[in-house]
């Protein structure tokens, strides 16, 4: 059987969401496909894409609105010919800039368009890349029926985003990885609740100290430990100012930050907005119950079955791998004498959970059993699939 001839494209392969994906998804593919992946410059390469073909299309980012155009221009005019070189059967772009180039270099091969974050539905360029594209590509179903309701594609798909499990659960076993000052932390008395993410104001990390000082009301030796690139300035004023400073630790970037998590007993997700929240998955894989606020777009798809019936924001659902909380409202709210009810709401919750150790672990073996649904197996399988479709 003939492999395909497939064309990743990405703007580059530094460390970012998207990019990851293309990088894994080149790896992956590599063995039944014929794989190529064209950046627009190789500058700050972060990902291991040895053994692929990896072609620099020399075309950085440029400043001004003529500038862009131009680019977009010379970028389009550059991959038609690549396409038509290599004889490229399907071109799979991640990423707004690079989905535009992609659409507009299209010769005999299907183009598929990556929208890897809800807030692409709102770029300049998303209708153009809707009508060209011959499939856009999801990474959640609700992203794929909003786009399919606001810009009617030829054709669409879901690709939830790859999982490596196996390697997540061998790597969380690397008791030696973890710092003598975060196992004393970790191994302190009292439950152990866990997020992932960098500081930024889309993680809502204001929202969960101040519902884990509420949970401290209930349970005195809970602790917090959030893992994540940044200094967290702020969030350790406010920890401070709520008194809890002491119970909160603040990893930063780990280069295994799963040997950490393995220990929690509970992970809390409080994002504003996700696109798909990789890290809720990791924790699963770590054998970790999930409690997650219902925030578009993913955690009501990874936590549950059939998250059509999971759509009300505003509820408390205890479904089918994990606990579904009501979305905060408001704006950023440092002050530590202003507590939402939401925000106690949610810590209601975690106390419940946390006491109950039966609930508990039945979450947490549901976890490891869901988090397999998302394995690069999975991946491989669904993509396998899709490119079956194009046939």
């Amino acid at each position: 059987m003939q492999r395909k001839k497939v064309l990743l494209i990405t703007p580059m392969l530094h460390q970012g969401g998207f990019e990851r994906i293309c990088a894994m998804t080149a790896k992956l593919l590599n063995a039944s496909c014929e794989v190529h992946i064209a950046v627009f410059t190789k500058k700050d390469l972060f990902y291991d894409v040895s053994g692929i073909d990896l072609i620099d299309l020399e075309l950085p980012a440029k400043r001004g609105k003529i500038n862009k155009i131009v680019n977009i221009i010379k970028r389009t005019i550059r991959l038609r010919a690549l396409k038509k070189r290599l004889d490229i059967e399907i071109s799979y772009s991640f990423g707004t800039t690079a989905n535009i180039v992609n659409v507009l270099s299209k010769t005999k091969d299907t183009t598929w368009a990556g929208i890897r974050g809800y807030g692409a539905l709102t770029d300049s360029g998303i209708g153009l890349i809707c009508k060209r594209a011959d499939r856009v590509v999801s990474c959640t179903k609700t992203m794929e029926q909003d786009i399919n309701r606001q810009f009617a594609p030829k054709a669409s798909a879901t690709l939830y985003n790859p999982c490596d499990t196996k390697e997540i659960q061998k790597r969380a076993k690397e008791e030696s990885s973890i710092s003598p000052m975060h196992l004393a932390f970790i191994r302190k008395k009292g439950a152990l609740i866990a997020s992932m993410g960098r500081e930024d104001d889309l993680k809502g990390f204001w929202h969960l100290i101040k519902s884990f000082s509420m949970i401290k009301k209930a349970l005195p030796d809970a602790k917090l430990m959030i893992i994540g690139d940044g200094a967290y300035t702020e969030y350790r004023e406010l920890a401070k100012a709520l008194g809890i400073e002491q119970s909160i630790l603040f990893t930063g970037v780990l280069a295994n930050p799963f040997a950490l998590l393995r220990y929690a007993n509970l992970y809390a997700l409080t994002s504003e907005t996700e696109g798909f929240p990789n890290a809720l998955i990791e924790a699963m894989a770590c054998g970790v119950p999930c409690i997650s606020v219902n925030c578009m777009t993913g955690p009501n798809e990874i936590l549950t079955d059939d998250f059509a019936k999971y759509t009300d924001r505003h509820t408390v659902y205890e479904s089918d791998y994990g606990i579904l909380t009501g979305i905060f409202t408001g704006g950023k709210n440092l002050k530590a004498d202003e507590i939402t009810e939401e925000e106690k709401a949610f810590a209601d919750t975690a106390i419940r959970l946390l006491k109950d150790k039966t609930r508990l672990d039945a979450y947490r073996k549901k976890a490891l059993k869901r988090a397999e649904d998302f394995s690069l197996e999975m991946y491989v399988e669904r993509i396998q699939k899709l490119i079956s479709i194009e046939e």
